[in-house]
């Protein structure tokens, strides 16, 4: 009976913590990638107002604000449970946000108000009732999780709980900060830098093969090829079988119609292979005009080493001459959709460089370099005299270095935090313990 007992109490401990590390990664993951691309997660936040809220007039500020608490909460619970601290507190957390969003899935996946619910913005993206079906499972984890969270197996002190919940706001908070004011550190969407946009316009079409079918004294037989195996076949009809599902273009309104000569500069873009430069400017009356000069600089660096410049917008005409007449600008613009916009860049204005159709570099328009000295501005910088160079100092990492990078961030931290909680509980555990009465003797 002892040792079934015991088997028992090691399998609910196993369960346990298992629930709880599973939970930690979908929380963690969940809130990273959200925290990445606030300003995607305030869209998909804008979405759904326009949808289940279609009359009310919800301030962007307020719900941007309500994008960074959201998955700000998810990451820090997340790695809340990763290190097993504040058992009481993530356990009923975590069992709460199970129970509002379990609810509020099933919803979406009976009515389809949407096709993607978000929970992991742009990263993943799943049906709406697979969300729903994951979401039960993770609800009844968190249940468990909540009746046996005194089996948590801590990985760091009560004590030391303050520095891994700081260290989570503060990470969390850095990522957010990249997202809002620069770039996202990581681009999980078609526009990302090293993407082939010609693989993303096009639809996939779906791939059939036809089968022909002939009959002989009640004999059938199906051939990949027209002709009957002889004159005395008879031939009854064909069917069509499916090889491959076709795929819908990942990039929608794919188009740049030239605001002053009607010109569709999108196959061009598809097929030149020199550099072109995509000033994108969503909407001009909310771009930041103190970029104004750097913009006209780059667009001046173009016209002079022969590199071909755009600027995008969805502004209404008036508008774009009002941003001409206050900024000197003397760009090109284009006219294109505004959500096509805000998915090629995350900045208003960014710069975008595509080549042959591939997306080879993207800045925040900030962050370009400035491309002429100080002490004149008709000699470009040396350094910055091959465009390839400009584009090799400052273009974006993959996916793939920006992941290594922040995990690396993320353990690094977590791991000298655990080893100076285990130092400070070794060093308060020898000062509590009394010394033995014979070693006071010999020390009298």
């Amino acid at each position: 009976m002892a040792s079934e007992s015991k088997i028992k109490s090691r399998s609910v401990l196993l369960l346990t913590n298992l629930c709880r590390l599973l939970l930690a990664a979908v929380f963690v993951v969940s809130g990273f990638v959200k925290a990445v691309d606030p300003k995607g997660l305030l869209y998909k936040l804008q979405e759904y107002a326009t949808v289940f809220l279609p009359d009310a007039n919800i301030d962007e500020t307020l719900l941007l604000v309500a994008a960074l608490a959201l998955s700000a909460a998810e990451f820090v619970l997340g790695v809340l449970l990763f290190m097993g601290t504040c058992r009481r507190f993530s356990a009923i957390a975590a069992l709460a946000i199970m129970l509002l969003f379990t609810p509020w899935t099933l919803v979406l996946a009976i009515w389809n108000p949407v096709h993607d619910c978000g929970c992991f913005g742009d990263a993943f993206q799943m049906s709406n009732w697979a969300t729903f079906f994951k979401n039960a499972l993770l609800l009844m984890m968190a249940a468990f999780l909540w009746v046996k969270r005194s089996r948590i197996v801590r990985f760091i002190s009560t004590r030391g709980s303050w520095m891994v919940t700081l260290f989570a706001i503060v990470y969390v908070g850095t990522v957010q900060y990249n997202g809002l004011v620069h770039l996202p550190v990581m681009d999980f969407r078609p526009f990302a830098v090293g993407s082939d946009l010609n693989e993303g316009v096009h639809d996939v079409p779906a791939e059939y093969k036809l089968i022909f079918r002939y009959e002989k004294d009640g004999k059938v037989v199906e051939l990949d090829s027209e002709g009957a195996p002889d004159s005395t076949w008879n031939y009854l009809g064909t069917r069509s079988d499916i090889i491959s599902e076709g795929v819908p273009a990942k990039i929608e309104n794919f188009f740049f119609m030239g605001m002053e000569r009607g010109d569709d500069i999108s196959e061009r873009l598809l097929g030149d292979s020199t550099y072109t430069c995509l000033l994108v400017i969503a909407d001009v009356t909310a771009a930041d005009e103190s970029r104004a000069d750097k913009m006209n600089d780059i667009y001046d660096y173009c016209v002079d080493n022969n590199i071909q410049f755009y600027a995008l917008t969805s502004s209404l005409d008036e508008d774009v001459e009002l941003w001409r007449k206050h900024t000197g600008a003397e760009y090109p613009f284009y006219a294109a959709d505004n959500l096509l916009l805000k998915t090629m860049v995350r900045s208003n204005p960014g710069l975008l460089v595509v080549k042959s159709g591939k997306v080879v570099a993207k800045w925040n328009v900030k962050d370009v370099p400035e491309l002429y000295s100080d002490n004149s501005e008709e000699d470009v910088i040396d350094e910055y005299a091959d465009f390839y160079q400009l584009l090799k100092k400052v273009s974006g990492d993959t996916n793939i270095n920006s992941l290594f990078h922040w995990m690396f961030m993320f353990f690094t931290p977590l791991l000298f935090i655990f080893l100076v909680d285990v130092t400070l509980c070794r060093i308060r555990k020898e000062k509590k313990e009394p010394v033995p009465e014979a070693q006071n003797e010999t020390e009298k």
